[in-house]
């Protein structure tokens, strides 16, 4: 794909699956682009040496405002570096000095050194995400109309940038079933700006091609390491599934901000505790939704709540369902949700790490409150990475509080 190619033509076929093609993935962070392997690289954005969750989001950002606004590989470049060189991710530097979040692997040589950021990386990273979604939104396209364009045809670009192996199957035809679309289908290697024609019987006797021995390959065709699958067909069978995720436990805690433990805190930094809401023992559950809905939703199906730090939470009536069903008494310290993420005692920015390896940034809204005998109480408010809210609360329990306070703090009482 040229690298002056304008993309608010492709966004204007418009598959929304290109627009969807970053915003539905997670994030991995790998050493070598090896790490994310295939499919797995498909529903997970990655970048080599991007170690910090921050840098990686700074670039999958700026791709999702190419994507979204058609933006040339000279506009993203321009927008985006000054962010990596002020992050420290760019140029060359040693191993042992790339930012990162977590520790280098283990058969990584310190000293060795490495490039991050690099107008050469950049373009590499530009162009083959931008290849990826529109091939995964022409191929669904082609898909839909596979009865009426039953044939595939392999169209290179025919220039001195052309490798020999991807000009041998220039005009290849193949049929839209041919299991070889699971080996071929292009991008076929990193910068490859192959694509595919579909055609029809009328085609064929037009343009005078045949349609080739099912699945047989030119011997001389070779497929880049780690291309040789279909990228649009993995794209289209997304598995949503990221893996449980848990707190990274290599973070900064409130203590290396030099922050006191919540026992320590004099009454000032306390909040006062409003009326709570009866449990749902105490009026059952047809009245609790009531309440609800009526006092916690404003009679809506969700609430948006704007944060302390500018940014904007969402309750549905989905995620607070589940209450319902535990009915174990926490449902009465709704009324502190709101509050503290309004007047929080702290917020960090924390990293969470899955059992699949992906990872994502979660807020840590820290409320503190005291009812009128001057007991304790703590509330902790997740921000997921779709702004919703999970949330606990934690009754005079200090150790628990404590242990949330973890990751980037972002803001706090003085």
């Amino acid at each position: 794909m040229p690298e002056n190619i304008d993309i608010k033509l492709l966004i204007g076929l418009k598959p929304e699956q290109i627009i969807q093609y970053l915003k539905r993935k997670g994030y991995k962070i790998s050493w070598n682009w090896q790490d994310t392997w295939k499919e797995a690289n498909t529903k997970a954005f990655t970048v080599a040496k991007a170690m910090k969750l921050d840098i990686l989001s700074d670039i999958r950002n700026e791709l999702q405002n190419a994507i979204d606004n058609g933006l040339s590989f000279q506009q993203f470049k321009e927008n985006l570096k000054p962010t990596l060189k002020a992050k420290g991710w760019w140029g060359k530097v040693k191993a042992k000095d790339v930012p990162s979040d977590f520790p280098l692997p283990p058969d990584v040589d310190p000293e060795k050194e490495v490039l991050l950021g690099s107008p050469w990386r950049l373009r590499t990273i530009y162009r083959t995400n931008m290849k990826v979604a529109y091939s995964a939104g022409h191929y669904k396209n082609m898909i839909e109309n596979i009865k009426n364009r039953p044939y595939w045809m392999y169209s290179a670009v025919l220039d001195q940038n052309t490798r020999p192996s991807h000009r041998v199957l220039h005009g290849k035809v193949y049929r839209a079933d041919d299991p070889i679309w699971d080996k071929i289908y292009p991008p076929n290697d990193w910068n490859c700006r192959c694509s595919v024609i579909p055609l029809d019987d009328d085609d064929l006797e037009e343009m005078n091609l045949k349609v080739a021995e099912a699945s047989r390959l030119p011997m001389s065709f070779k497929i880049g390491k780690g291309w040789d699958y279909n990228p649009a067909k993995a794209f289209l069978n997304f598995d949503t599934g990221f893996g449980n995720f848990k707190i990274y436990p290599h973070q900064k805690t409130y203590k290396d901000y030099g922050r006191p433990p919540v026992e320590d805190l004099p009454d000032e930094f306390y909040s006062s505790m409003p009326d709570l809401f009866p449990t749902i023992k105490e009026i059952g559950k047809k009245e609790f939704v009531t309440l609800l809905k009526e006092n916690f939703l404003g009679k809506k199906t969700y609430k948006i709540v704007d944060t302390v730090d500018d940014d904007k939470s969402v309750f549905t009536f989905e995620r607070l369902s589940h209450i319902l069903d535990k009915q174990d008494g926490r449902e009465k310290f709704i009324p502190l949700i709101e509050l503290t993420l309004k007047n929080p005692f702290e917020v960090y920015m924390a990293l969470y790490q899955s059992d699949k390896g992906f990872v994502e940034y979660r807020k840590h809204y820290i409320g503190l409150f005291k009812d009128n005998r001057k007991r304790p109480f703590f509330v902790i408010a997740k921000q997921e990475k779709d702004s919703t809210i999970f949330w606990n609360a934690f009754p005079k329990d200090t150790k628990e509080i404590n242990k949330s306070r973890k990751g980037t703090l972002i803001y706090y009482k003085k």
